[in-house]
């Protein structure tokens, strides 16, 4: 195990010691000045806002044992110090070198959507049988992974992580850090376009998580997706094991029959008895489930004994999180949004036992020159599944209502802020209606689900 002291520190990030103790201990690894406790180490990360190194005097007074930063402070406090060419770099360098440390599964899910789902499914399933390390929220990239990863103890059993890109190259980065026993791939669909161009360099991005693999790990990914299943039996050596779930007869583990149920819905998978609940709306989370449900099995778990443990997961807030408002069933689904999670969502809105359906639709970023026929494709979308009435908000407004207006028999409306959302809305809402929140999450749509839960109803409606 890693009982951190200056010269492993040394070690892992290959740094110099200008000064101090190797045999020194540390009592931990940081990189907040305002949370950083005697005895631990600082790492002055350099980020979008704030520069680390600014506070590493502070830090230094308050007791902190080592700095780890890429230029010498000014005057050299009496700490040790180590300077490396790039603090976040080092950063993953210590965490990978913790995580070498422990002999256990370490579960790696990646995809272009449903991997934090996943990946709260898998941890939920196996939190009876083991103590598991999971990422916390969606704490998925170069400085979220090296930091869940630094958590890991001699208490824990096993650790599920996600691993998210916008850039190529950052999968295969993240995966060489968390050295996984199991790779969990979703899904590949058009996430990230302004990063990647191509669908085709997504589905190399996402695929990359096997080529960090144990050699004789576990692959699991989607059977349906014929591209995603060549590139990993290519990727892959003679002794891994490569799994598939999906809908077709090739997957391993096969959703043979889905029904909708109350509050969620219910599957029966091939060459099983009985049928399995899943407790979050939308079809999608059958493919969740059963991506999650072939990572517990890869783990000698059977699937009758976590039947029952399903029908106890619940979502993270603002992914498929179904929410009564006064008059109206409230779909927020507003963490992210790319095409493929918007399809699903409206696919999902159209699913629900409501009397019509709303969907306020925000940007989905990233997408680069894609963007505006992305919008009107899912405004397109929204008008074929007989969406009621289109809401649409942002830079993308125009797009998305170009789309929806083409048939003609969706009520389509533009609004530049939300404000101007709250301010028209409820004119077009009626009792029972069911109402999709989804966009990108720098529009922070949460704030129309919120005002939706909680008008008074002298302000609810309803036409």
């Amino acid at each position: 195990m890693s009982d951190w002291t200056v010269g492993r520190l040394v070690e892992a990030t290959q740094g110099e010691l200008v000064t101090g103790d190797r045999s020194h201990p540390v009592g931990g690894l940081s990189i907040d000045s305002r949370r950083l406790t005697p005895h631990q180490a600082f790492f002055a990360i350099r980020g979008p806002r704030f520069d680390g190194h600014a506070f590493v005097q502070d830090v230094a007074a308050r007791g902190a044992s080592c700095l780890i930063v890429s230029r010498l402070p000014d005057p050299i406090p009496p700490v040790a110090v180590i300077v490396v060419p790039e603090t976040t770099r080092a950063l993953g360098d210590a965490a990978a070198f913790h995580r070498r440390q422990f002999r256990i599964p370490v579960i790696a899910v990646t995809g272009s959507c449903g991997k934090t789902t996943t990946k709260e499914l898998i941890a939920h399933l196996l939190s009876q049988d083991y103590q598991v390390l999971k990422t916390q929220g969606t704490q998925n990239n170069h400085i979220g992974l090296p930091l869940t990863l630094l958590g890991l103890s001699a208490s824990h059993d096993v650790a599920v992580v996600e691993l998210g890109s916008n850039h190529s190259g950052e999968i295969a980065y993240l995966a060489r850090i968390a050295s996984p026993t199991i790779a969990v791939i979703t899904n590949v669909g058009p996430a990230h376009l302004e990063g990647f161009g191509t669908l085709d360099e997504v589905r190399r991005e996402k695929v990359s998580l096997l080529d960090a693999l144990d050699p004789k790990g576990t692959a699991i990914v989607p059977g349906d997706q014929l591209e995603v299943l060549l590139q990993a039996k290519s990727r892959l050596g003679p002794q891994a094991r490569l799994l598939t779930f999906g809908s077709s007869s090739q997957c391993g583990i096969q959703a043979a029959d889905i029904r909708r149920e109350d509050n969620g819905l219910s599957v029966r998978l091939r060459e099983t008895e009985g049928r399995f609940f899943i407790p979050v709306p939308g079809a999608h989370n059958v493919e969740n489930t059963l991506a999650a449900l072939t990572c517990v099995n890869a783990l000698g778990i059977s699937l009758e004994a976590v039947r029952n443990r399903l029908t106890s997961f619940s979502t993270l807030p603002l992914r498929s999180q179904l929410m009564r408002g006064p008059g109206v069933t409230v779909l927020n689904d507003c963490y992210n949004a790319n095409p493929l999670s918007f399809a699903r969502a409206l696919e999902t809105l159209k699913d629900l036992d409501v009397k019509r359906t709303v969907v306020v639709a925000g940007d989905m970023l990233e997408l680069g020159a894609c963007s505006h026929a992305a919008h009107e494709a899912i405004g397109r979308l929204a008008a074929r599944l007989g969406i009621d009435v289109v809401v649409a908000v942002g830079s993308f407004a125009a797009a998305v209502a170009k789309g929806a207006a083409e048939s003609g028999r969706t009520t389509v409306v533009t609004c530049g802020t939300l404000e101007e959302v709250q301010q028209r809305l409820p004119a077009m809402l009626q009792e029972g209606d069911g109402v999709l929140i989804k966009g990108s999450r720098k529009l922070q749509l949460e704030r129309i689900t919120e005002w939706l839960l909680h008008r008074p109803e002298s302000n609810a409606c309803l036409a």
